[in-house]
């Protein structure tokens, strides 16, 4: 009798548990934007809301890179409510292919957005970087020994 009555516990207090807990459901965790030239600012907003029973807490929102930054709430987010997280990244000496994650640290567990663009070379300072090399490689006459 004793074993039922404290399994019938557990089972209730966790049940409790899970019931009261906070979760972020985002509209999306990860994104394939368009195609920028280098030295664009690119802002994309990642929505979410809390399907939780409890208040959503982001304790930390990490960009895994210096060129971008995230802005979000810091603040409780209530069950049921909606809000976003603002990611900005700077393409400026990014050329290629470019995936960026965020990693967010909070009461209702990590999350991993991710997003990822090919940025368009500047070819003004593609060709600027360039030109020494050309001049270079075209004259003739000279020995380099």
């Amino acid at each position: 009798m004793k074993n039922a009555l404290l399994l019938a516990v557990i089972l209730i207090s966790q049940i409790s548990w899970s019931q009261n807990r906070p979760e972020a459901t985002f509209v999306e965790k990860g994104k394939q934007l368009d195609e920028v030239k280098e030295g664009t600012l690119v802002r994309t907003v990642y929505h979410f809301t809390n399907t939780g029973s409890a208040d959503l807490i982001l304790n930390k929102v990490a960009p895994s890179c210096g060129c971008t930054v995230a802005k979000y709430p810091k603040y409780a987010i209530k069950p049921g409510a909606k809000d976003s997280i603002v990611a900005t990244f700077d393409t400026h000496d990014r050329p290629g292919y470019q995936a960026k994650g965020i990693n967010i640290e909070s009461n209702a567990g990590p999350i991993s957005l991710v997003f990822e663009i090919m940025v368009k070379p500047n070819e003004d300072i593609k060709s600027h970087f360039s030109e020494p090399y050309k001049s270079e490689e075209n004259h003739e006459g000279h020995n380099h020994n």
